[in-house]
């Protein structure tokens, strides 16, 4: 099966400089099967487009007109990507040369839908229903292939009919957090795998794309955001009456003692709204 990589692109200029030649060069590595690199900029304010057309020109660039956030950032790479398999490298991901060879392998089971690679400091995903909320749990990295609860949305190969059959990412997350597991839970519910492989490295330098300089936004905001979105995955997940019970209890509680999470309640409910 032959490969696309996407790479996800907002005012990146400075990590495309320091990361693209890495995933040229693991182009070059034949078992990685790669056809295309793809780049979606999400209407960048840099000048990361003229940077790559002026050194970059064999690389096909899609470009939003206005910004729109990660999932559908993510989910325009997968429409455009012309081959079975795609695979998503957030700016801050700089793969190994060899980082897709082990991992291609995992695809001859039709059920895998996705395989995450390893970034060397976390292991694969585990959620956990705790105190009235879904939350995720540290593990340990493997070294055999594991199942995982969900794929990596900056660091992973995914099957593209299966991403087709799921709508992709679901735009409540935006503009970023929570959105990968989301797909995770629902290709699980659909009856299909996510893998963590340990022989696919890559390294990934966390929140180099999503801090207040870059965004614009302050830590606050960013952390408002990053709650709310916790809750609509905690709401969608909301599946027994157990966790219902559960949840309101919760939640009660976290407003009661945390007045400020008030405030996430808010957004939450109006995301839900708008949404609508």
């Amino acid at each position: 099966m032959k490969v696309s990589v996407v790479i996800t692109c907002w005012n990146g200029k400075d990590l495309l400089e320091k990361n693209l030649p890495k995933v040229l060069k693991a182009k070059e590595y034949k078992n990685n099967k790669i056809e295309e690199i793809l780049i979606v900029d999400d209407a960048s304010t840099d000048d990361s487009v003229a940077f790559l057309s002026e050194n970059y020109s064999q690389i096909r660039v899609v470009k939003h007109k206005v910004n729109l956030g990660y999932a559908a950032v993510c989910n325009t790479g997968v429409k455009e990507a012309k081959n079975d398999l795609v695979a998503i490298l957030n700016l801050d991901v700089a793969p190994s040369e060899d980082f897709l060879e082990q991992a291609l392998l995992n695809f001859k089971n039709e059920k895998v839908f996705a395989v995450s690679f390893n970034e060397g400091k976390f292991g694969p995903g585990k959620l956990v229903w705790e105190k009235g909320f879904l939350e995720i749990k540290k593990t340990d990295i493997p070294r055999k292939t594991t199942v995982t609860a969900w794929p990596n949305g900056g660091s992973s190969v995914f099957r593209k009919k299966i991403w087709q059959e799921l709508e992709g990412m679901d735009l409540l997350f935006l503009p970023f957090y929570f959105e990968d597991i989301d797909l995770g839970i629902r290709a699980f519910k659909k009856g299909y795998l996510c893998l963590w492989e340990p022989k696919a490295k890559v390294e990934h330098r966390h929140e180099a794309t999503i801090n207040p300089e870059i965004l614009g936004m302050s830590d606050r905001t960013i952390n408002l955001l990053k709650e709310r979105n916790h809750l609509l995955l905690t709401w969608k997940n909301l599946d027994e009456p157990k966790k219902f019970f559960s949840h309101f209890f919760y939640l009660f509680r976290r407003c009661l003692f945390s007045p400020g999470y008030f405030k996430v309640l808010y957004l939450a409910l109006k995301k839900i709204i708008i949404n609508k």
